[in-house]
């Protein structure tokens, strides 16, 4: 509840900035250090083989399971090595002994609801306030069979700079310890880890409060080479070739996600969500156009060395009538079926239809011969009420047809929330499920494995909850923590779990 308490404000309320930095941040790379303990894993015989499959997750615009995974490679999210999906849920806050606030990742195994090996995964190191499991990724980095996690932990503490953030890799098998990865030189409150996406080779970590190039709260995002993350390159709205420019609060990296987006053939482009840019047209402005209305960038080509890059950024005026306080471009997801890419970008406040406020997400599409382009625009019409949140998580359902979930954690005048399902192909097919509990805010987060959806509903009971969401059937089946099958936290307490899935 008291992440919920700092994320709502967030939402409909001036952002949270960050002190500006007294130093300017220069173009650096960030860096891998070892973390100094190893957290229990599945069995190093379990993951043996190679694989690079399909990268997933959810949580405030993830993507997983068929549609929304690398084709390079035939393994999937399975952490645990039992031949079977599993995802990940995160409570930022969760409470372990002598760190209160530091954190908490569940593992859950088998998505489909077979036995497995459920596991709670915490840092190496936990501290009050860490954030661990802010957000949440099961990706693959180092080429076995099994799935390894990545979890950001935004306020963590580094080389005794406040809030600086860090994101932990938990690499699956437990045959190589875990390592953190963070900024070469710490910013205070720039909060790297605040979002996370990783496809193939490439792992893209947001830090939307970083000063970059000392504008205060500008954002950032680094990138990293899966296989070996050590130096990591470092993409601004300054960086030669990036559509737009750095300006106060606009907190570029808020949401990230990777695919293929129209640049060179096999290559990754990155897509970075800018909920708090306002539309004040060209040139570098503070407090100029529609505060808040928000953007989306794709950079082309993300891997590139070297040069000029290429870029596209939308404005959310460019696609629809924008309002203050839209937040277009609060979340992302992604997904590939039968060569055509698909991105989903969420305005948790926009105008839906003729309801202010109840939210709105635009489609993209791109292809191997075709630049992305923008596609429909989805909303709940008059059925939509103000404050409902829609498009405030993204996720594409995996297996059949491309179907996207939409999060609308606010939904109903007791805020039990809802999770969308609208199948891209034939929005008029969409359905809604809603929460189970009033107040617990379903939709939250949301993310796929296997061929069910998992949505986090952070306010349900004293814990929270995720949700499993049958493909077709409409079920909910709610897994809190210390029921059987999900772990409780050993001496300690869950508070939020299911703000984060993956």
């Amino acid at each position: 509840m008291r992440l919920l308490t700092a994320l709502l404000a967030a939402l409909a309320l001036p952002p949270l900035t960050a002190p500006v930095s007294e130093r300017p941040v220069s173009e650096r790379p960030a860096v891998a250090q070892p973390a100094p303990a190893r957290p229990a894993g599945p069995s190093p015989a379990a993951c043996t083989g190679t694989g690079t499959g399909p990268t997933g997750g959810g949580s405030g615009g993830d993507s997983g399971g068929d549609s929304g995974g690398d084709s390079g490679g035939s393994w999937g999210g399975d952490f645990d090595g039992d031949g079977m999906d599993d995802v990940v849920a995160g409570d930022p806050l969760a409470d372990i002994p002598g760190a209160d606030g530091s954190g908490a990742v569940h593992v859950l195994p088998g998505s489909s609801g077979r036995a497995g090996s459920p596991a709670v995964v915490t840092a190496p190191e936990p501290a009050a306030g860490d954030g661990f499991g802010w957000s949440v990724r099961l990706v693959h980095l180092d080429g076995d069979r099994c799935a390894d996690l990545l979890v950001g932990a935004p306020y963590a503490d580094v080389a005794g700079v406040r809030d600086a953030g860090a994101v932990y890799a938990v690499y699956g098998g437990g045959r190589r310890g875990p390592a953190r990865l963070v900024a070469a030189d710490p910013e205070a409150d720039a909060h790297f880890g605040w979002s996370l996406a990783a496809r193939g080779p490439l792992v893209a970590v947001g830090a939307p409060h970083e000063d970059a190039d000392g504008v205060r709260d500008s954002g950032a995002v680094h990138l990293f080479e899966a296989a070996a993350p050590g130096t990591a390159r470092r993409i601004t709205q300054n960086t030669e070739g990036v559509t737009g420019n750095a300006e106060l609060g606009d907190m570029f990296g808020w949401a990230v996600e990777l695919g293929r987006l129209g640049g060179t053939a096999g290559e990754l482009d990155l897509a970075v969500g800018l909920p708090y840019e306002n539309d004040d047209g060209q040139g570098a402005q503070s407090d100029g156009g529609t505060a808040d209305s928000g953007a989306l960038t794709v950079v082309f080509d993300v891997r590139a060395g070297s040069g000029a890059r290429s870029s596209r950024k939308w404005d959310l005026r460019d696609l629809a009538e924008a309002q203050a306080g839209d937040r277009f471009g609060y979340a992302l997801a992604y997904a590939e079926q039968g060569g055509t890419a698909y991105l989903a970008a969420g305005a948790p406040l926009g105008d839906g239809g003729s309801v202010e406020d109840s939210g709105t997400v635009q489609l993209f599409q791109a292809s191997g011969t075709a630049e992305i382009t923008p596609g429909g625009t989805l909303s709940q019409g008059a059925t939509g009420a103000t404050g409902d949140g829609y498009g405030s998580a993204l996720a594409f359902a995996g297996g059949g047809d491309v179907r996207l979930a939409v999060g609308v954690p606010h939904r109903g005048p007791d805020r039990r929330g809802g999770v969308h399902l609208v199948p891209v192909a034939d929005p008029a097919r969409a359905r809604m499920v809603s929460g189970t509990e009033p107040g617990g805010r379903l939709g939250w987060s949301l993310a796929s494995g296997g061929n069910k959806l998992v949505a986090g509903a952070p306010d349900h009971g004293p814990s929270g909850a995720v949700a499993l969401l049958g493909r077709n059937d409409g079920a909910v089946t709610l897994l809190l923590p210390g029921d059987g099958r999900v772990p409780a936290v050993t001496g300690g307490a869950s508070v939020d779990f299911g703000a984060a899935t993956g």
